[in-house]
């Protein structure tokens, strides 16, 4: 069914559409509708149960390895009557794993609802000519809405009668001024940002009052539209889970393969069944880091920790290493960029451009300020200010100088002639302060154009005079100035009466002209620094706002995203363009202004079919579908509507652009960390799983038992790899480029330092099991892997080059050697099935060992040199 165009029809006709009138709809007739209609309320997505939630922390390859050994293991120990020690072991660390991540992702929601918890909102309705108020959820298509300043739209509606209505649309069209409201009835097909005779939900009235009538209700509001077409993007898994399941992959077909070989090796020696599947188990305990995905959770929630300290809630653990793949930022500019906030950069008077300090004269305010002052609806109560956002501005301006109430109340307002969209302009007749002389002052303030056309004198020095047509010219040039620098002009002028004037037009005639304020959404004083930390670090910073052209490029030039004009351009240019046109138009440009919501979409999209990790930023209900297709959403906390939120992966609870970079340094830094504990965890494996399979092949000569393999992936792997995670950043984490989309962990860099470090881990630990034994081998290997984690803290330097300690690394450290000390030297070694070491046999493991960590360290220096020759 055809959507009705309510923007196009009198407001007879809308009566009649919707069966109502200027007192609205009966009772009876309202609770008819309601339930027809249903409830004025977005559909909520129904939360996904608990348990599915936790099932989900299985689907992993390596989990459900580790599973299936755990119940193959169990299964033998019970027909062999054996403990269940391996088996009971193995699916310990999988659940705690488990729980480790559900806790997490819990924990992260519950932030975001309290953060979202909001009471319900009530609405001013006429029914059957009475003026009720009721839940805003219950209002209904027909209902006539009575709206002021500060009043939240909760439905589309259709304008019946308004004076000096304003409403901010940011929310739903992205236009960070507030837009004037009529009541024509407008003919053409236009979009939702120019239909002045409707009022949308979502959006919020700043000045003025209205009368409106209920159009579209609920999921058929532009919200609702908006809301609905979120289920039809589909959320992709993350750089990080793409990288987590390709190193399952790989352990896996090593797994695999191994365990094939080594089958064929046993019945070719005639081992029976069970000692090939006993066989089997420890090899896949050798070879899966039981402990990574657990430490990966624990790294990421150090992280998420951090990113809260810094003004950000991580509400799924992967997003925050997703921030730290970023090669694109499309951000919005209102409130990210700029402090959401008009504020008076410069003024004209006296016949030039000077700051505003110069509104005060000799301690007293300027005929200028007290125009500024008292042609102003803007009021304060409780520290919080009410009504236009431009007319705050000039309040706040002002009040740093004087006492803008005080001078109020000494010179109060008798009449007016308020904001015409005809006019531009609006006029406030104000009593003289009596210790000033009796009379009567006329403040004008509007467009500079209008203004101009009825004033005939201006003030210079403190002196009228003549305004000639040279004057004006000269007036127009400094306002075409710095309109070129995205400035709103306002322009004022007086004149002053003995008599209490006539309130009509004869107020703005023959006027002296005082001169104009400049006025912007300044950008935030970090995000200049911000901005050139991103080109630094390889990420292009795009903006994409509903403003006009002229005031995104003014401000992108400001702050360093735009270099050249060319690379500005309208949403427009978006419009029915193929995919292959898209990827070379977002290539060309930094800068999109008046955009909708499907050229957001269109613009994430296209950067995603490059191969680049997209982040985008959002505040409104037309951002909601865009930040659900980027590789990360980022959410404004403080502006942010809850639609946005909902569909954000990170929230900024201080909505500032220069904190998504503060995320991107935090994710670089968790991402070099998970690397560093990748390289740990895996080259220890890949160490066991050679000195197994070699085991093998001499009979089981010496074998690691499963308890014994889990000891050293549990407890002497997963305690320095997550030390680890509070490694300090690297100092160029911010100079280096981006890591490509569909990179993997395996790099040839990361291959050969694992290489290197397990063949030298392989070549110690079998030296002492065929000189001193499966026990010295065994500590041999324990101790390579306590000294191993200092190795990977910088998988490029070696430790002496590195100045930064880790002093937690340095204290678990101590207390592992601690623990080998119980665990060989005490009867705790029986439970391992160790038998007793000489001082001969330890002194050559520590030595053995020192060895290789020496011969480690200086590879670094080989493998650096070889990857810079083969980069020339």
């Amino acid at each position: 069914m055809a959507r009705i165009k309510y923007y196009h029809l009198n407001i007879e006709d809308v009566f009649s559409k919707l069966d109502s009138g200027p007192d609205g709809i009966s009772k009876e007739e309202a609770a008819n509708r309601l339930s027809n209609y249903g409830k004025n309320e977005l559909e909520s997505v129904k939360p996904r149960p608990k348990i599915l939630k936790f099932l989900d922390q299985f689907h992993d390859m390596m989990v459900i390895i580790l599973i299936i050994s755990a119940i193959v293991s169990g299964t033998l120990a019970v027909i062999n009557h054996e403990t269940l020690v391996d088996s009971c072991a193995i699916l310990l660390i999988v659940v705690i794993n488990a729980l480790l991540g559900f806790f997490q992702e819990q924990r992260a929601d519950n932030a975001i609802d309290a953060l979202s918890k909001m009471q319900g909102s009530f609405s001013k309705v006429r029914r059957g000519g009475e003026v009720v108020e009721i839940p805003s959820s219950d209002i209904v298509p027909g209902d006539v809405l009575i709206l002021e300043a500060g009043d939240s739209v909760p439905a589309d509606t259709r304008i019946i009668s308004q004076a000096m209505l304003k409403v901010n649309e940011s929310a739903l069209t992205g236009e960070s001024e507030a837009v004037d409201k009529d009541t024509n009835a407008l003919r053409q097909d236009i979009p939702l940002s120019e239909r002045k005779n409707m009022v949308f939900a979502g959006t919020t009235v700043v000045n003025g009052r209205a009368e409106v009538i209920a159009c579209e209700t609920g999921m058929n509001t532009q919200v609702g539209i908006i809301a609905d077409s979120l289920a039809t993007v589909k959320k992709e898994i993350t750089p990080l889970e793409q990288k987590i399941n390709s190193v399952g992959k790989v352990l896996t077909g090593i797994i695999v393969v191994i365990i094939v070989i080594m089958l064929v090796v046993g019945i070719i020696r005639g081992r029976s069944l069970l000692e090939n599947f006993m066989l089997a188990i420890s090899l896949a305990v050798a070879a899966i880091p039981e402990g990574l995905t657990a430490v990966i959770t624990v790294i990421m929630s150090i992280g998420v920790g951090e990113m809260a300290k810094k003004r950000a809630v991580i509400r799924k653990m992967s997003s925050i290493e997703t921030l730290g793949s970023t090669d694109i930022i499309c951000s919005d500019k209102t409130g990210t960029i700029t402090k959401n906030q008009m504020q008076i950069i410069e003024i004209y008077s006296d016949g030039k451009i000077q700051s505003a300090e110069h509104l005060m004269d000799n301690g007293s305010p300027s005929h200028l300020a007290a125009v500024m002052a008292l042609a102003n609806d803007a009021e304060k109560n409780h520290q919080k200010y009410l009504g236009d956002p431009t007319e705050i501005a000039l309040y706040e301006c002002l009040e740093r100088y004087f006492s803008v109430d005080g001078f109020r109340d000494k010179n109060p307002r008798m009449g007016e002639l308020p904001f015409d969209s005809e006019r531009k302009m609006m006029t406030a007749v104000n009593k003289i302060d009596q210790r000033k002389g009796d009379g009567f002052l006329i403040s004008t303030k509007g467009s500079l154009d209008a203004v101009l056309e009825k004033c005939t004198m201006i003030l210079k020095n403190g002196k009228q005079l003549a305004l000639t047509a040279e004057e004006k010219s000269a007036i127009i040039s400094e306002e075409g100035k710095e309109s070129s620098k995205a400035y709103r002009v306002l322009a004022y002028a007086y004149k002053e009466s003995k008599n209490f004037p006539k309130i009509d037009s004869s107020l703005e005639t023959d006027l002296v002209f005082l001169g104009f304020s400049s006025m912007r959404d300044a950008p935030r004083p970090d995000v200049k620094r911000a901005i050139c930390t991103c080109k630094t670090a390889g990420i292009k910073p795009v903006m994409i706002t509903g403003d006009s052209l002229s005031t995104a490029t003014a401000v992108a030039r400001d702050v360093g995203i735009l270099e050249q004009d060319s690379e500005a351009t309208l949403g427009s240019v978006l419009d029915d363009k193929t995919d292959t046109e898209l990827i070379k138009i977002v290539q060309q440009y930094t800068v999109y202004a008046r955009v909708s919501p499907a050229n957001k979409m269109q613009i994430v999209n296209a950067w995603k079919e490059l191969g680049k990790v997209v982040a985008m930023t959002g505040d409104g209900v037309n951002d909601a579908p865009a930040l659900k297709a980027a590789d990360v959403g980022i959410g404004m906390g403080i502006t942010g509507t809850e639609v946005a939120k909902a569909e954000a992966g990170v929230i900024l609870m201080n909505d500032s652009f220069s904190t998504i970079v503060t995320a991107i340094r935090e994710g670089r830094r968790v991402f070099d960390n998970i690397r560093g504990v990748l390289v740990y965890l895996l080259t220890g494996n890949l160490a066991e799983v050679v000195v197994v399979f070699t085991m093998t092949m001499f009979d089981g000569f010496g074998i690691f038992t499963p308890l014994q393999l889990l000891y050293i992936n549990l407890i002497t792997d997963s305690v320095p790899a997550i030390m680890l995670a509070f490694e300090d950043e690297s100092d160029d984490i911010m100079s280096r480029p981006s890591r490509r989309k569909n990179e993997t962990f395996f790099t040839p860099f990361l291959v050969s330092r694992i290489a290197i470090s397990a063949i030298l881990k392989t070549t110690a630990t079998l030296l002492m099991l065929f000189l001193f034994g499966s026990t010295a081998a065994f500590f041999t290997l324990v101790l390579l892997e306590i000294i191993y984690a200092y190795t990977c803290r910088n998988l490029k330097q070696p430790i002496w080059k590195n100045k930064k300690q880790n002093k937690k690394l340095n204290i678990s450290s101590l207390i592992l050697v601690a623990i080998q000390i119980v665990v060989f030297f005490t009867p705790l070694s029986s439970v391992f099935g160790l038998d007793t070491l000489e001082p001969v046999t330890v002194l050559a493991s520590v030595g053995v060992v020192l060895l290789i960590f020496i011969l480690d360290e200086t590879s670094k220096l080989l493998v650096s040199k070889i990857r810079d020759y083969t980069r020339r």
